[in-house]
């Protein structure tokens, strides 16, 4: 059996900070909060092979924000 060591805590935390200036992004892009991310199996098809293939695609499911007005006098 391979084994894979565990990444250094440090490698964790600057993954962590990417993805969370990518996600406020895209909140910021699309006026909406995050709600739920998912990465999941998807069977493609290669394009070399032509074969079916299993690759990892991340589910982000985003919910629109309230939009407030204000009403002035």
């Amino acid at each position: 059996m391979m084994r894979t060591s565990p990444l250094p805590h440090s490698k964790v935390a600057e993954a962590e900070r990417k993805v969370s200036a990518i996600l406020a992004d895209l909140e910021e892009a699309t006026h909406s909060e995050v709600k739920d991310i998912a990465l999941e199996d998807v069977v493609e098809t290669d394009a070399a092979s032509g074969q079916p293939a299993v690759h990892q695609s991340v589910d982000i499911t985003v919910q629109p924000r309230a939009q407030r007005k204000w009403l002035t006098k």
